[in-house]
């Protein structure tokens, strides 16, 4: 609920002041123009410092009743202030500016003024990108009022194209008699976001392609502007929106043949680069020009080169068709587009190379020698079982594989990453508080964070006074009360605390020292060590903390723990519950014989556990269950979820350690709580050394984007995933099979990253990661098209075995009960036969086997034939 917020109007204030403030304070906005208008230059200038007060009241309040005041507010300042600079300051700012009013009153406002100084106004507004398309009406207003020229920033443009879809008349007739016409038009081209209101239309108004081309008719606007500047904006490509919008526009000019040809250049340097459409409909019309015979071949040529390596399969196919037809019309230019068609041989795509291949077979016959021993060395790059139909039209001038060469067994696999071990310096007070600082305003990795949270626990144990001193400037940020990530939340905890004035959040920080949901406990760990380190600091400081990672993963030598607590009972200093839970949980699990030895030794309480639980060989992984989860109200598209067992052991450690390492069942018991906060590398920090426990509780919000086809704002933990420790899982391996679902592609290359990497660590579980696969598409929590666009980019890195073993294991899965009508399966049994050739596969897949013994020439069938061949697998009695 608002506070009560007063206005109090001066003692000195004039009669003329008094009757503005009031009316300001009222809300009476259509009086202040004539008010301002009665005031002297000096009441002017006594006014403005009050309602400059008054506009900082009202920020603090968002209640209707305000609104109106704000808006008076906001008049009654344009008015007061004298300076152009400084009334489009007060015009543009942000807390009123959410209010709207009527421009004509603010023109009333300022219409005394100078037109000279209204015109300054109008630009300085007018260059204000993130105000201009808003304030057009005004800005328009001051342009017509002080009889200026209009400018022309990007903000105007864009504010002026949405002055004309108001309801009343169409955009041709708002634009026939719009003084801006000519000028602003050629701006269209050329602002980024102009022409986005390009595909609005209504039944009584087909829009502004329609307009332009119409008025361009009346002779109101220049064509050739018209078609200069839409073809210069489809070769910058832009946004699906735009693209089709200035498509319309071309549409709607319907180019002559003459015009297109006057373009030609245009047209072949849109190939390359430009939009899928605008690339299709440059194609087009570069099909039509040479079918009159306005086509040279240099140009043909250049065009076809771009388009045969594009992604897009239709194009490359229209112009492979494009090229037939030009050779059927001039066998005397097929020496000089077959070798263009062989291009194609290098695409990835087998249907698109077959296509070629039967094109240069067909026309083979009218070309030269020289050209056919070309394309006999072109044949080279065809996949193995398209070289071996191009060697039987060229003969042996085609290079064959070397029969005596083994088949590749290994990968083009990314090397092993390997942790970066941590610095253990601390720096010094200045560099902390800088590194504090820029961690409360951006975040960073957790070793970062690590480094920090221990620094300032290092210096104020040693240097309390001056710590706080360097600490003043982060200290007096706004931003430490209103903290919402979790970790953030930790850090100003502490930064407080040893500023000796204790956030409020320390007290919930505590509330979450008791038991809690698995998910919750995650978040709360940042937030319960915080709370230690704020507390211990009052009390007895600690001279370092004992969680410190080691390494980059979160990881800590156990020999490094052992020497950190010899140094506590040294000095007699008990260690922090939350902070030695967290530095057992960090324990690599490679234990020094040396490092058992030196725990043995140690005499305190905390050393006794450490020396037993090095001896135990430390935290056990848990069991771990695959389930899938019911139909639910929220959950209408059911996803795939891991349960995990309650670890032993789990209640020698405080909260919320305690909670996170109990049983976690998101299938019997869902919980609500997850905010994706958990998709993060700092909880995998957590545990480092058992990711899957971490993984199963990512499961949840990576299945709740899924549904929304937004997985990918989670994809960029799936890397430092795979290079945690611990056993690589079913949570683990259902979240590579989500990312490898993303909607893009650069969303995807996390997962493929994540699935390499576990590949070159030997944990890659071809099988498992099909099932998953498998799953979620028959749970249309995936789409298949999307993973096989991330194999392909995993097949584009050499790792051809790796994908092999997944899709040798899925096909099997997505081919059962003769499912073959999935969307983006023949594109991945094209990628199953191109890595099963590379990489010497031998494994019979019957269900490919029944696929590639129907008749018929479908892609799949193809492509089945194609696997049996490269598997050794003898051909099959079609039926």
């Amino acid at each position: 609920m608002s506070e009560t917020v007063t206005y109090v109007i001066p003692d000195g204030a004039t009669n003329g002041m008094r009757e503005l403030l009031h009316a300001v304070r009222e809300g009476r906005e259509t009086a202040v123009p004539e008010l301002v208008g009665a005031l002297t230059d000096a009441e002017r200038r006594m006014s403005l410092p009050v309602l400059k007060s008054w506009r900082a009241t009202a920020r603090t309040t968002w209640d209707h009743g305000h609104w109106a005041v704000r808006t008076a507010l906001r008049l009654a300042g344009a008015g007061c202030d004298t300076g152009a600079a400084a009334v489009v300051q007060w015009l543009a700012n942000g807390d009123l500016r959410l209010f709207s009013d009527d421009p004509s009153l603010v023109l009333k406002t300022l219409g005394d003024r100078d037109p000279a100084w209204l015109a300054q106004v109008a630009h300085r507004l007018a260059e204000r990108r993130t105000v201009a398309g808003e304030e057009y009406p005004l800005i328009a207003l001051l342009v017509h009022q002080a009889g200026c020229e209009p400018p022309t920033t990007d903000g105007f443009v864009i504010g002026w194209e949405r002055s004309k879809m108001l309801a009343g008349m169409t955009i041709r007739e708002r634009l026939r008699d719009d003084p801006f016409l000519r000028l602003l038009v050629p701006r269209l081209f050329e602002v980024p976001e102009a022409g986005s209101d390009f595909l609005f239309s209504r039944e009584d108004d087909p829009g502004w392609p329609d307009a332009l081309a119409g008025l361009a008719d009346e002779g109101l606007l220049s064509r050739e502007m018209l078609i200069d500047g839409c073809l210069s904006r489809l070769t910058r490509g832009g946004r699906l929106g735009l693209v089709r919008g200035f498509l319309a526009l071309l549409t709607a000019l319907d180019l002559s043949e003459e015009e297109q040809a006057a373009h030609l250049l245009t047209w072949v340097r849109m190939m390359p680069d430009a939009h899928a459409l605008v690339a299709a409909r440059a194609q087009e019309v570069l099909a039509g020009l040479d079918e009159a015979g306005r086509v040279e071949s240099e140009h043909l040529i250049e065009a076809s080169r771009a388009a045969l390596f594009r992604p897009e399969k239709k194009i490359v196919r229209a112009q492979l068709a494009m090229l037939d037809r030009a050779m059927k019309r001039e066998r005397s230019r097929t020496d000089e587009l077959l070798p263009v068609v062989a291009e194609a041989f290098g695409h990835e795509e087998h249907s698109l190379q077959e296509r070629a291949l039967a094109l240069v077979v067909r026309h083979r016959r009218h070309a030269s020698a020289a050209v056919l021993a070309k394309l006999a060395a072109s044949a080279a790059q065809l996949g193995p079982d398209l070289r071996g139909r191009a060697a039987e039209v060229f003969g042996d001038a085609v290079a064959a594989e070397d029969a005596d060469a083994p088949a590749a067994e290994n990968d083009t696999l990314p090397p092993v990453p390997s942790a970066e071990r941590l610095k253990s310096a601390t720096p010094s007070a200045a560099e902390l508080a800088e590194d504090t600082g820029a961690l409360l305003r951006r975040g960073g990795p957790p070793a970062r964070w690590e480094h920090v949270l221990n620094g300032l626990v290092v210096h104020a144990h040693n240097d309390l006074a001056g710590l706080r001193a360097a600490l003043e400037p982060v200290a007096a940020q706004r931003t430490l009360e209103w903290q919402v990530d979790y970790l953030k939340q930790g850090l100003a905890i502490v930064v407080m605390s040893i500023m000796g004035t204790p956030l409020g959040n320390v007290s919930v920080a505590r509330d979450h020292f008791g038991p809690q949901c698995p998910d919750l406990a995650l978040r709360s760990a940042p937030l319960v060590r915080a709370a230690e380190i704020g507390t211990r600091l009052g009390t007895d400081p600690l001279p370092f903390l004992l969680s410190t990672p080691t390494w980059s993963t979160g990881t800590i030598e156990a020999s490094e723990l052992v020497a950190r607590l010899a140094a506590y009972e040294r000095t007699g200093t008990e260690p922090g519950q939350a902070d030695f839970s967290q530095a057992l949980l960090r324990l690599d699990r490679r234990v020094p014989s040396e490092a058992r030895a030196a725990a043995a030794v140690l005499t305190s309480p905390a050393g006794l556990r450490l020396a037993d639980w090095l001896a135990s060989e430390g935290l056990p992984d848990p069991a771990v269950w695959r389930d899938i989860e019911p139909l639910r109200p929220r959950t209408p598209r059911p996803g795939v979820l891991v349960r995990t067992e309650a670890l032993r052991g789990r209640e020698d450690h405080p909260e919320p350690f305690r909670s996170l390492l109990g049983a976690f069942d998101p299938v019997g018991s869902p919980c609500r709580c997850g905010s994706g906060w958990e998709c993060s590398p700092h909880t995998l920090a957590i545990l480092p050394q058992h990711r899957e426990v971490v993984a199963a509780r990512m499961l949840a919000p990576f299945g709740s984007l899924a549904e929304s086809d937004a997985v990918g704002v989670y994809t960029p933990v799936l890397p430092t995933l795979a290079e945690s420790g611990g056993p690589a899982g079913p949570a683990t391996h259902l979240l590579v099979a989500y990312g490898l679902g993303a909607r893009r592609t650069d969303e995807q290359l996390y997962a493929v990253d994540a699935m390499l990497v576990l590949a070159a660590r030997g944990q890659l579980d071809a099988a498992r990661l099909s099932r998953d696969i498998a799953d979620l598409i028959s749970l249309r929590r995936l789409k298949l098209q999307r993973v096989v666009a991330a194999l392909r980019e995993a097949v584009r890195s050499g790792a051809y075995a790796t994908v092999w073993a997944v899709l040798a294991a899925a096909l099997p899965l997505l081919l059962k009960d003769g499912a073959t009508r999935t969307h983006g399966l023949p594109a991945m049994l094209t990628i199953a036969a191109e890595c099963a050739e590379r990489c010497g596969a031998a494994e019979a897949i019957p269900e490919i086997d029944e696929l590639a013994a129907r008749s018929g020439s479908s892609q799949l069938v193809k492509q089945a034939r194609r696997i049996r061949k490269a598997t050794g697998m003898p051909p099959m009695e079609r039926h």
